[in-house]
């Protein structure tokens, strides 16, 4: 009886599946990985970071599994995912913390998408403005004392007034912009900044002859305060990537498939790069700033990536200080929803009321918090 239930527990189908198990543990690992290593000497491990949601979850499967057949077998994977279990934190949040009654920092940060809803290089052939109107009340609305946009494009008549005026609206009357090429004439094409404080300094971050980053110096309460605003290289898809993506489900020929992957994996694969590189340029500016640091804006990259890892690791993210739920802002219709926004802030701020805001204006959704300085005093 003994050999037979020896011979039992070491079946084909038990083996295959601790091969299975092993195989997910693994990747599991190069996914924890991706948040220490860097894009820019090995890509491909950036790939794993970015599917580590659905790493995790094939991993509690087989927790489940060996629980159900082995439960000896469960504390394998197990003990993988809770050596790693931090991570999660990043990904989802029981409880947020509620805002205080004192006086705070509203910070808001959004990708608006050129206001348009859509990708475009230009509105000359857009009749439908209602979105930019749509937008400008809600952030009139927030009351905020900081704005971050990204992706802000006007290219109509009186552009060069536009961000003064959407200033006022906004109830954030000083602002700095940056048109992300210099060779942009005739538009607004720009990454910026609008807040209710007095700005004293002021400038920009360009890789490859684009700005991808804004700074400000502000004064709070007879302080000064460093804020960032970053929009990171994204993949830049065209239309027929998207096509092919949303089109993976019907008939397609197997070469077709082969080189439309591909494509899609070289042009994640060079964004990956590139945002490394960007981010080795902001923390060499970043470690000079003496003053304490609010840092927004559309990362293009997961929580689990080197990009979070290196613009957080002297900071603390707002969401996981006081958020909750799952927190992804990526809203577009042709990816699964990530949390590729951010608001950063320096550990002499305490956060509070983080609020991913469910507003389908954009491919992605506002973000907010409320900030209460430490150290800094009125």
């Amino acid at each position: 009886m003994h050999q037979k239930s020896v011979t039992k527990g070491f079946s084909f189908f038990t083996v295959l599946m601790l091969i299975l198990t092993g195989i997910a543990i693994l990747v599991l690992l190069i996914s924890y990985l991706a948040f220490h290593v860097s894009p820019a000497a090995v890509p491909y491990i950036a790939f794993a970071g970015l599917a580590y949601p659905y790493i995790l979850l094939v991993n509690i499967l087989f927790v489940v599994f060996w629980i159900a057949n082995k439960i000896r077998l469960s504390f394998i994977p197990l003990a993988f995912i809770l050596l790693g279990w931090n991570h999660t934190g990043r990904l989802f949040q029981w409880s947020g913390k509620p805002t205080k009654q004192e006086e705070g920092i509203k910070v808001v940060s959004y990708n608006i998408q050129n206001f348009i809803k859509y990708n475009t290089s230009t509105t000359k052939y857009v009749s439908d403005f209602g979105n930019q109107d749509r937008i400008t009340n809600w952030l009139a609305e927030q009351s905020a004392d900081i704005v971050c946009l990204q992706e802000m494009l006007y290219d109509r008549d009186h552009y060069q007034t536009f961000a003064n005026q959407l200033g006022k609206l906004i109830h954030c009357p000083n602002s700095y912009h940056q048109n992300y090429y210099q060779s942009s004439k005739g538009k607004l094409d720009a990454i910026a900044i609008f807040t209710r404080y007095p700005i004293i300094n002021k400038g920009h971050f360009v890789y490859d002859g684009k700005s991808y980053g804004i700074f400000t110096d502000i004064i709070i309460n007879n302080d000064t305060v460093r804020l960032y605003n970053l929009h990171l290289a994204s993949i830049h898809f065209r239309k027929e990537d998207y096509d092919f993506i949303s089109e993976l489900s019907t008939q397609q020929e197997q070469a077709e498939i082969k080189t439309g992957t591909l494509q899609i994996i070289e042009k994640m694969e060079v964004a990956y790069k590139k945002r490394a590189l960007q981010v080795d340029i902001l923390e060499n500016a970043m470690a000079g700033c003496t003053y304490p640091v609010i840092l927004c804006g559309d990362f293009n990259d997961s929580p689990n990536s080197y990009t979070y890892h290196r613009l957080g690791r002297s900071m603390r993210d707002a969401f996981v200080e006081s958020g909750s739920g799952l927190g992804t802002t990526y809203a577009g219709k042709n990816f699964p929803a990530f949390r590729i926004d951010y608001i950063f802030h320096d550990p002499r701020f305490e956060s509070a009321g983080f609020e991913r805001h469910k507003l389908d204006l954009s491919d992605h959704y506002p973000i907010s918090c409320m900030l209460y300085p430490k150290l800094i005093k009125n």
